[in-house]
């Protein structure tokens, strides 16, 4: 009867943990004149600029896989001037290593982790 009570108790813990739900982890890095935003249901990054004033936004997606790259790698640039709607595209992330977003206002960032006044940058995520 014992080694039943300890099957039936394996089973209840393997059903919880097959059954848990996904949580879709969307970011928005937010700066003065627009933002930059991951959308993880499809992993598309749009860059938006919600003024009209001639800068621009510009967004850029950092990888650094700690194993092969060597460092943090361009994997994807981004930019809108002000015109109606907001410039998306779509970038597969993975489970591995870690990606930091960084969006500027002007100009692209200078890294993934730019000091200009008029940036932002994400922590590292992946899936």
């Amino acid at each position: 009867m014992k080694r039943m009570g300890v099957v039936g108790a394996s089973a209840v813990v393997l059903v919880g943990a097959t059954t848990s739900p996904a949580f879709a982890a969307d970011l928005t890095l937010s700066i003065p004149g627009g933002y930059m935003k991951h959308v993880d249901d499809g992993d598309i990054f749009k860059v938006c600029d919600n003024r009209g004033d001639g800068q621009g936004i510009y967004g850029e997606l950092w990888y650094d896989s700690f194993l092969t790259t060597g460092g943090y790698k361009l994997v994807l640039k981004l930019s809108d001037g002000g015109d109606a709607g907001c410039d998306s595209a779509k970038h597969d992330i993975g489970n591995s290593g870690h990606y930091v977003m960084s969006v500027c206002s002007g100009s692209y960032p200078s890294g993934p982790w730019p000091n200009q006044s008029t940036c932002t940058h994400s922590a590292g995520f992946n899936e």
